[in-house]
């Protein structure tokens, strides 16, 4: 092949890419087609140096010289233009030059990872970094998901298909004669330009060039086959005893080793009933560290990487419903909280040991790309570390793994309450996890199966509570014992009636007429007491609880704990029976009730 034959080659098959590149640097179509016109020119004339290099860098280098001439124009010609993105463009031009440089490379330039970091002079890592950050900055500027930018982005699809470029016997015939726009004609033309531009789109799948790749992939947004494999995930990728001591800056704290053998069956954790959620994990680590206080901290972080982003999911889940069904005598879920990030919320619960000595466990799960995060801190004694500061801690150990695995990664975040987990069946009942140790009995609690009566269990003397009313469309019960609890009463346990309505009136009559009948019962039976009544309230529900007591016969009484409660067309009643000292004290069975309802954000809805 010739020398001509070998540049028209190379610039019939490169001209239509490069100019779809430098006009997402330059956001004008004039001064992008003459720079890339003139860019071509000149490789023309240096041929024979840089045809054995890389001839389309060179010619994206100089291109995106010459137009940086253009950057300091006013927006006039921008505003006139019919089909111009004003917003989106002048997003793009706020970005620092080499992050959009480096987004359109991985975008419309046709290269991969390691060759647009080397155009822009960095390194593979840095350059996804820098990628990462600059499409989060994009994202929170123009108020859109990932799928919105891509639709706008492919809204510029049309501009640089209305150019034609020259010939490339026209491009070489100006080469010879030197006839090439000077500094100062370029200067002109940029005085109507737009500021650094935007992204084209060609018809058809136009984002998916680079081996037919999909779009998120080739911004290393959440898929890994374009930045780094998730097999090079390391023990480096794990936290730091520094970076622990967040929880906890007055102790001194130091790691007593890391795991990375995936057939170690042995769970890190309560709760869990082994060590690793993905049965066919790619790598897993389980990192232990130690604190030097009195309360004998304990932190594990669990880094399970999965050889797919769905097996990554179904190991999270696996995970979270561990602690959601977790069955450990005297272990109580008594917090949960989510922390809302940009790019998918992180879990975190808190869940109490009431064995002696008394423990608190803060749990913190996480998902980011084919990795699976969990940190657990446990701490002897009745408070657990700030759940700010934990956090941050468990945010940092997704940062530290989050872009070798292919997923989002974020500094932003906000903590707040949450719903807690939905357990494995009967999700709009209370879970085992959910409910209070009681005396000294060292066994775990186990729910019936929700069963449809013709009466309603949990209905006291004083309320009598019918939940077959105008309105019904569902109703179930379930009743919570401890078996083999040596010495408990038959008579002592928990049961829930929950109930579901056409409509939140007739929701709200039944819990108006349980209040009225309670409220009323100490002058409908005068052996009646009805004592700590408390208004229960939080996010979507409402409702009440009373210890009502009851004589049974001369100098007998019995004592009855219960409480209602609603959320939107879902009434939850729950009634508790003691015997002796087989009780709870008013605090913890209020929170019992306050758990019903927010256990019935999971009860179906009209």
């Amino acid at each position: 092949m010739t020398r001509v034959d070998e540049f028209t080659s190379f610039y019939e098959a490169t001209s239509a890419t490069c100019l779809r590149a430098v006009y997402a640097m330059c956001g004008d179509r004039q001064v992008a087609r003459e720079a890339t016109v003139d860019a071509y020119r000149r490789a023309w004339r240096d041929w024979a140096k840089i045809r054995q290099r890389d001839p389309l860098a060179y010619v994206r280098s100089e291109a995106w010289k010459l137009t940086a001439l253009s950057r300091g124009t006013h927006l006039l010609r921008r505003r006139h233009e019919e089909d111009a993105d004003t917003a989106l463009l002048e997003a793009l031009h706020d970005l620092p030059a080499d992050d959009r440089r480096l987004i359109v490379l991985l975008t419309l330039g046709d290269t991969d990872l390691d060759q647009a970091s080397r155009e822009v002079g960095t390194s593979a890592e840095k350059g996804i970094e820098t990628v990462t950050e600059a499409l989060d900055a994009l994202e929170k500027r123009l108020g859109l998901s990932l799928e919105e930018l891509e639709n706008r982005l492919k809204g510029l699809g049309t501009v640089t298909g209305q150019l034609a470029m020259p010939a490339a016997d026209e491009v070489r015939s100006a080469a010879r004669r030197g006839r090439r726009r000077n500094t100062a004609l370029l200067v002109a033309a940029s005085v109507v330009a737009v500021l650094a531009g935007g992204f084209v789109a060609t018809d058809g799948d136009a984002l998916a060039t680079q081996g037919d790749l999909p779009y998120r992939e080739k911004l290393g947004a959440e898929r890994p086959d374009l930045v780094l494999e998730a097999r090079k995930i390391t023990a480096e990728n794990l936290l730091s005893p520094a970076q622990v001591a967040r929880l906890d800056p007055e102790q001194r704290w130091s790691s007593s080793g890391t795991d990375e053998d995936p057939d170690n069956e042995t769970p890190y954790a309560t709760c869990p009933p082994q060590r690793f959620a993905d049965p066919d994990p790619l790598r897993v680590f389980v990192r232990t560290f130690t604190g030097s206080g009195d309360a004998d901290d304990r932190v594990a972080e669990s880094i399970e990487v999965s050889r797919d982003e769905q097996a990554a999911e179904d190991a999270y889940d696996t995970t979270l419903a561990w602690y959601a069904d977790c069955s450990h005598p005297r272990v109580q879920l008594v917090g949960s909280y989510v922390v809302k990030r940009p790019f998918g919320d992180f879990q975190i619960l808190r869940l109490r040991s009431h064995r002696s000595p008394q423990k608190v466990f803060t749990v913190g799960l996480a998902h980011s790309g084919r990795v699976t995060s969990t940190l657990v801190h446990e701490r002897t004694g009745a408070r657990g570390p700030d759940i700010q500061d934990f956090a941050s801690t468990l945010n940092a150990s997704v940062q530290r793994v989050c872009r070798d695995s292919g997923g989002r990664c974020a500094n932003d975040f906000e903590v707040a309450r949450g719903t807690p987990p939905e357990t494995s069946s009967s999700k709009a009942f209370l879970g085992t996890v959910d409910l209070p140790p009681v005396a000294d009995i060292d066994r775990v609690w186990s729910g019936t199966r929700p069963l449809r009566p013709e009466t309603n269990p949990a209905a006291t003397q004083c309320d009598e509570a019918d939940f077959r009313r105008k309105g019904l469309q569902e109703t179930a019960s379930r009743v919570f014992v401890i078996p083999d609890a040596v010495g408990v009463p038959a008579e002592f346990g928990i049961t829930e009636t929950i109930g579901t309505y056409s409509s939140e009136s007739a929701a709200k009559k039944l819990v108006t007429s349980v209040r009225d009948d309670i409220d009323d019962c100490p002058d409908a039976n005068l052996s009646a007491k009805i004592s700590q009544e408390k208004k229960i309230e939080g996010p979507g529900f409402s409702g009440r609880s009373w210890k009502i007591s009851l004589e049974v016969s001369e100098g007998d009484r019995v004592t009855i704990r219960t409480g209602i409660v609603r959320r939107g067309t879902a009434v939850a009643q729950v009634t508790m029976t003691p015997v002796g000292e087989y009780d709870v004290d008013r605090a913890t069975w209020e929170s019992l009730v306050e758990r019903a309802g927010e256990r019935l954000a999971y009860a179906p809805q009209d």
